[in-house]
């Protein structure tokens, strides 16, 4: 059973909850595979190939060009409804300050969205137009109860019209808003199947709808022509910034690339809640693919490619840092001094010269790795294997080993006992005589009081 799957092809197989220990899925592919709560120890999955079928694929990014072409309309439509406001002849003065007061508001919201991201901008913007048109209504409401006073009918009618403009100017706001995030989204969810081409394509397709818009207007009254066409620029160029931005991880974004992840992972290969304990990626596609709330105790990332791509909620992988030093495994020369390294897979990593001071290591995979000269003061050992490690040169000062850590067949030609300072330059190297080193599986000896030796 274990080859039974080697290069296979299974796309949109299920093997939800199936119990596949041991199995070898390398070079198989596994594009929309249902492996949700699945018992999936000691699994094979390197070099293949998750993600989205084509046909979920090809569906998503039109879907994404269709809002995309929605939103374009939407954003122009706003801006054309501010425009509209400065040419109406009614109440001009009031409809210059309303219309300043909404662009203000946009320009605030687009500022917000860049610096802050399009979460903080929702919100500023919710806030800011619930504010102004409660306190619009409400002067407008004292108005109209003073003119009744005094028995006439303009007072009525001049303040209906006044809420009616700043009805409109908050409409104007909310639809580019509205359309500047659904824009964003698509553009990030085509970019997670597709990439920046794809970004590119959906976001030009709002600027075609908005150009279209924008000429429309402008046969009308060139003001708000102009005013559509400066949305829509603008609309574009934030788009683009945060789709991109949330295509690379930028935290700000987050809110952004978790819903686009979300969409594009939907159909694409499921890990979710699936315990992938001792499985081995190496080089594996993982776009599209779901690990939400999955059990990834040692797995083996090294060389994945597209892993940014994947979903990865409540799992260590949220580390942006620690997800890169588990692709690549080269933590050389680097300080990570407290850092949690709880459960994962490090087989073979170059860890030489790497300061882990207090750092947590329980139950990791340290095989073969080259830890040469690293500081590992205070740190956590509990159930690690350092099986066939190269520990030479280790400052190892109150490191916290426990009778499960594994040191067999550990490589140490010598050892020092703590970092040396100032006042204490002696790193207590061992063996003692610095004209000597240890013998093949004497450190181990060494250690034995503490260690079990009898791990394999």
């Amino acid at each position: 059973m274990t080859s039974k799957y080697h290069r296979a092809k299974l796309r949109g197989k299920s093997f939800k909850g199936q119990d596949l220990t041991g199995v070898d899925f390398s070079g198989a592919d596994i594009r929309g595979t249902d492996f949700s709560d699945a018992i999936l120890r000691d699994t094979n999955f390197s070099h293949a190939k998750a993600g989205l079928q084509r046909r979920w694929a090809v569906s998503l990014f039109l879907l994404s060009l269709l809002f995309s072409t929605f939103s374009g309309l939407l954003c122009a439509i706003g801006g054309s409804l501010i425009g509209f406001l400065l040419v109406d002849p009614n109440r001009p003065q009031e409809n210059v300050y309303v219309a300043l007061i909404a662009l203000i508001m946009v320009s605030i919201f687009f500022l917000v969205t860049v610096r802050q991201g399009v979460a903080t901008a929702c919100i500023f913007l919710g806030v800011a137009v619930a504010a102004t048109v409660i306190a619009a209504v409400s002067w407008v409401g004292i108005v109209a109860v003073a003119w009744t006073g005094v028995a006439t009918t303009q007072g009525p009618m001049a303040a209906a019209q006044l809420v009616a403009v700043v009805v409109t100017g908050a409409v104007g706001v909310l639809a580019i808003a509205f359309g500047t995030v659904v824009i964003s989204t698509v553009a990030a969810v085509a970019g997670t199947i597709a990439g920046l081409i794809a970004v590119a394509l959906t976001i030009s397709a709002a600027g075609v709808v908005a150009g279209s818009v924008s000429v429309t207007a402008t046969s009308v009254n060139i003001i708000p022509g102009i005013m559509a066409a400066g949305v829509a620029v603008l609309v574009i160029i934030v788009a683009t910034w945060v789709s991109s931005r949330a295509l690379f991880g930028d935290i700000k974004q987050g809110w952004i690339n978790n819903i686009a992840l979300a969409i594009a992972t939907r159909h694409g290969t499921s890990f979710y809640r699936a315990d992938l304990t001792d499985a081995d990626f190496t080089q594996a596609r993982l776009k599209n693919a779901n690990f939400n709330q999955a059990i990834l105790t040692r797995t083996c990332w090294f060389q994945v490619k597209k892993l940014h791509l994947a979903s990865v909620k409540t799992t260590y992988l949220e580390n942006l840092q620690l997800r890169k030093l588990l692709i690549t495994k080269d933590l050389h020369n680097q300080i990570y001094d407290g850092w949690n390294l709880q459960g994962v897979n490090l087989q073979g990593a170059n860890l030489q010269d790497a300061s882990f001071i207090g750092a947590n290591f329980r139950d990791s995979n340290l095989q073969d790795a080259d830890i040469s000269r690293a500081k590992l003061v205070q740190a956590q050992f509990d159930k690690t294997n350092f099986r066939g490690a190269n520990l030479t040169g280790a400052y190892i000062e109150d490191w916290r080993i426990t009778p499960e850590t594994n040191l067999n067949e550990a490589k140490c030609d010598y050892i020092f006992m703590r970092v040396p300072t100032s006042e204490n330059p002696n790193p207590f190297r061992q063996p003692a005589n610095w004209e000597t080193t240890f013998a093949p599986g004497e450190f181990s000896q060494f250690i034995n009081p503490f260690a079990n030796l009898h791990n394999t």
